[in-house]
């Protein structure tokens, strides 16, 4: 790992020794981190959108993973030029080793985690720090704005947003955290406004988590002075590339290891009995099930009978049951998808699954509501 310091860095003005040493002396109100690999045609805006708020009082870590395009030539003269952005190289393009390292050499009192093509909105920043000051918040949640970019030019905007009360115990949190399972923000760790000492408090690394879901779920954990700002928004863009080719073998292992994740952690706060909460672990299960039957049936280089075995799989699993049979009479908030699956017709679910992902990317308005996140 190589930190490219300030009064190192090519062509720049050397700072005089007192300079430097009060601006290390100095902790910025938020330090915002970002693991970079080949974002050369990223990076900049995420930097702009940063160190472009009335917020000072910031520091921006990138640090650079390997990259073999400009991401780092771009960072470094973009920190010759605002001494608020640090630079790290690393010579891996392992992200959550880039991520520990940035955060290892964040000052901030605030922690916020970006991602290498995001940016924020007019205010955004600033909104959560100020948010967090004002009533001493372990976490701040923004609006976020799921930005999907097609290959015709267009794009499609889904803002998901936390409107929620700032909950000032851990029993109010946990109360009101069925919202943010529902909308699929629960275990999405970037944008959100975090405390620096709490991480280390907590020994939080992504290195040690093992993943970024483990990561904000330990977090979380014990949390109690939570709150949200609608107007911050936090822009995550996507592409939508048409029909996928190759199939994610881990996407519905995944969807099964979130979905046990949340129920211990509904039993570990005695939420388990709790009708609010209960149904947005269902539904959120639900919908990333439908994502992993689209995914094998909309994969070109699975075979039929692969196919149908996966499918079967996936929807005769007893999680799905259950899940099935929690979300009985709330079948319409998943379009198409639901009956099949509820009737376990696997030759109904692929033919809706192909629809459905057509449809949705045709920009059709009868498809079911899937994951935010």
């Amino acid at each position: 790992m190589m930190v490219i310091p300030w009064h190192n860095r090519p062509n720049s003005v050397v700072l005089e020794a007192e300079q430097l040493a009060r601006r290390m002396k100095q902790r910025p109100r938020v330090t915002v981190v970002v693991a970079a690999h080949n974002a050369a045609t990223h990076i900049a805006r995420l930097a702009e959108s940063v160190l472009g708020q009335e917020l000072e009082s910031v520091q921006l870590v990138v640090a650079d993973c390997a990259s073999t395009d400009r991401t780092l030539q771009i960072c470094t003269r973009a920190a010759e030029r605002d001494m608020r952005l640090d630079v790290i190289h690393l010579d891996t393009d392992d992200v959550c080793r880039g991520l520990d390292a940035a955060i290892d050499a964040a000052r901030g009192t605030y922690l916020l985690i970006m991602e290498q093509e995001d940016w924020f909105g007019m205010r955004g920043l600033e909104s959560l720090v100020e948010a967090a000051e004002r009533n001493d918040l372990q976490m701040v949640i923004p609006s976020y704005s799921f930005d999907t970019y097609f290959s015709s030019g267009e794009r499609s905007s889904h803002v998901v947003s936390f409107s929620s009360e700032v909950t000032t115990t851990a029993s109010e949190f946990r109360r009101n955290a069925y919202m943010l399972i529902e909308e699929g923000l629960f275990d999405l760790h970037k944008g959100k406004l975090l405390q620096r000492d709490r991480l280390d408090e907590l020994g939080l690394r992504f290195g040690i988590a093992g993943d970024p879901e483990d990561f904000i779920f330990r977090y979380i954990e014990d949390v109690s002075r939570v709150g949200s700002v609608e107007e911050a928004a936090y822009h995550a863009p996507r592409e939508q590339r048409g029909i996928p080719t190759t199939l994610d073998p881990f996407l519905y292992v995944r969807c099964e290891h979130e979905h046990e994740r949340l129920q211990n952690l509904a039993t570990c706060w005695n939420m388990a009995e709790d009708a609010h909460f209960s149904r947005a672990i269902h539904r959120m299960h639900l919908s990333q099930i439908i994502m992993s039957i689209e995914n094998v049936c909309s994969t070109r280089s699975v075979s039929s009978i692969e196919r149908t075995e996966r499918v079967r799989d996936m929807i005769e699993a007893p999680s799905t049951r259950d899940t099935i049979a929690a979300l009985q009479g709330d079948g319409h908030r998943f379009g198409i998808m639901f009956g099949p699956i509820a009737k376990g017709n696997v030759v109904a679910c692929c033919f809706s699954a192909k629809l459905n992902r057509f449809a949705r990317g045709s920009h059709l308005p009868f498809i079911g509501a899937g994951s935010a996140a």
